[in-house]
């Protein structure tokens, strides 16, 4: 469980570490005094609570006119919004076809419910564009392609196969054909043009990258900037505990510096939401934290200049990359494979809060400096100073059906929730904002703006807390020892490795590999 105040100095991420001119938010009104009550609470300044801040009190939104506060139990973007790969990618055909597998691969998901989840990833990729060029943001935006490597014939046959599934159901629900995303299987070619060794093909498809934590305060800032609402912004005010209802029908909001008497609390906690609920509730379950961790790289002069990345990348075992304005490389992913070759624990991730110093990965920082070099054509030697130059970690958080929770807390009037992004936030948050903030004002849930989905309701807890324990009585019947805790994605590739990792007895353990993306 999370602990605030923690008891440990975080590690610092390179863009919380690049941002701390006078355009930040730290320390942001960490001894004002809190109003004592306001129409509605939002608790987190992570990505969606700043983007939420942020179409709130846009002129003509549900918060024009009304008193908004918004609490961090830290700074602005110092968790996991702040700490990712600064990636926005949104998925494609594999995911798509994935969703609509029975669990704990995917969720039974309709075809045209699938191919909507996914279209909204791209309108989200849209909007976040839309947004920093309409409001002139500083934020290192940078839009362009996304490579999806593939790593074997089996591999690129079952994504070619996939792709063009994806591409009918698309043009079936009345989208058009995407003119900007290719596949090529030739693999000299694919070779080419990622530079990845061995690659069998690669899917082109668009992609974006932004310095996540610039962006987060300038959200923020113009929150607080805004005209059209009382808007406030309190850092390092922990929440303590589920607002409390009133006889009245309101919510009491206790903090650490007081209370706040509302109308509506909208928690936007993602990995942090099971500390708001008891231990018999479902969402103390369905959400649950996991550390990752990324490093910058700084290239040779082999990948500088002209010779740098033009691309963001998607590649083997959830890796991913992005190429920074000034020439470092923000690299992730591998957890999986470190977990399934025995050299991390998947129980010194899977529920980890901490994200101090004492939380990096030895074998995950060695092989986050060794990745690049080992899998990049002409990579060259590294100098003193280059490779591996800061590393860090974060805690995202893993969903049991992959998909968002957004809406109404059942069973808790006054209390919503925009959470769970299973480590995709970047490609999810913004659209969830918008499309909150409309449901919020007009009273009704627009298909067009969130998937249906993705609401939270008391069947979809249910129904998949029911999935979890058939499968983990499946697994025991077959005689396998089962972890029920660790939620992960699983590929599901001809070349993928089986789930079967080592426990700490040593004996085999099937480990439910679904529902979280590592590619932050």
């Amino acid at each position: 469980m999370s602990t605030f105040p923690q008891p440990w100095i975080s590690t610092v991420s390179h863009w919380q570490g690049t941002n701390r001119g006078p355009g930040s938010l730290w320390l942001h009104n960490k001894t004002g005094r809190l109003p004592e009550t306001a129409d509605i609470v939002i608790v987190g300044a992570g990505m969606m609570g700043s983007a939420l801040s942020y179409f709130l009190t846009r002129p003509g939104a549900h918060g024009e006119g009304k008193r908004i506060v918004c609490l961090d139990a830290k700074d602005c973007g110092s968790g996991a919004s702040g700490r990712n790969g600064g990636h926005v990618g949104p998925k494609t055909y594999h995911k798509w076809a994935q969703l609509m597998e029975p669990y704990p691969t995917g969720i039974g998901c309709s075809e045209e419910e699938s191919t909507w989840v996914f279209q909204n990833e791209r309108d989200n990729l849209d909007l976040v564009e839309s947004i920093i060029r309409t409001e002139k943001l500083d934020v290192d935006f940078w839009r362009g392609e996304l490579l999806e490597t593939h790593h074997s014939k089996e591999q690129t046959e079952t994504c070619k196969r996939q792709n063009a599934a994806w591409m009918k159901a698309r043009e079936a629900v009345g989208l058009q054909p995407n003119p900007d995303t290719s596949f090529i299987d030739d693999p000299e070619e694919a070779e080419r043009l990622s530079r990845f060794k061995g690659v069998t093909s690669v899917h082109v498809r668009p992609g974006g990258s932004v310095h996540s934590h610039k962006l987060c305060s300038a959200l923020m800032r113009l929150a607080i900037e805004s005209t059209a609402s009382d808007f406030s912004f309190y850092s390092w005010a922990p929440v303590n505990g589920f607002p409390a209802a009133t006889p009245s029908g309101q919510r009491v909001v206790k903090t650490s510096r007081g209370d706040i008497l509302t109308d509506r609390v909208i928690l936007c906690t993602n990995a942090h939401t099971p500390n708001f609920f008891s231990k018999d509730d479902p969402l103390h379950t369905h959400i649950q934290p996991l550390r990752g961790q990324c490093a910058l790289i700084t290239p040779p002069p082999t990948y500088s200049g002209d010779q740098s990345f033009k691309h963001t990348y998607n590649m083997v075992d959830e890796h991913y990359l992005v190429q920074t304005p000034s020439g470092g490389i923000v690299l992730g992913g591998g957890l999986r494979a470190l977990i399934r070759d025995g050299k991390v624990k998947f129980e010194d991730s899977y529920g980890a809060v901490n994200d101090s110093g004492d939380s990096v990965e030895p074998a995950q920082t060695e092989h986050l400096g060794s990745f690049l070099r080992d899998n990049f054509v002409g990579w060259g030697p590294e100098g003193h100073g280059e490779g591996l130059t800061r590393t860090w970690t974060g805690i995202l958080s893993t969903v049991k059906d992959w998909l968002p929770l957004v809406g109404d807390v059942p069973g808790k009037t006054g209390v919503s929730m925009c959470a769970g992004f299973a480590g995709h936030g970047m490609s999810r948050i913004f659209a969830v904002a918008q499309g909150y903030s409309d449901t919020l004002k007009s009273g009704t849930w627009d298909a067009k703006l969130l998937p249906r989905s993705f609401e939270l309701t008391a069947e979809r807890l249910k129904r998949t807390a029911d999935w979890q324990a058939e499968y983990e009585a499946a697994q025991r019947s077959a005689g396998r020892q089962v972890d029920p805790r660790l939620v992960f994605e699983e590929d599901k590739y001809p070349t993928e490795p089986t789930n079967m990792v080592k426990g700490d007895n040593g004996a085999a353990v099937e480990v439910k590999i679904v529902m979280t993306d590592l590619r932050v």
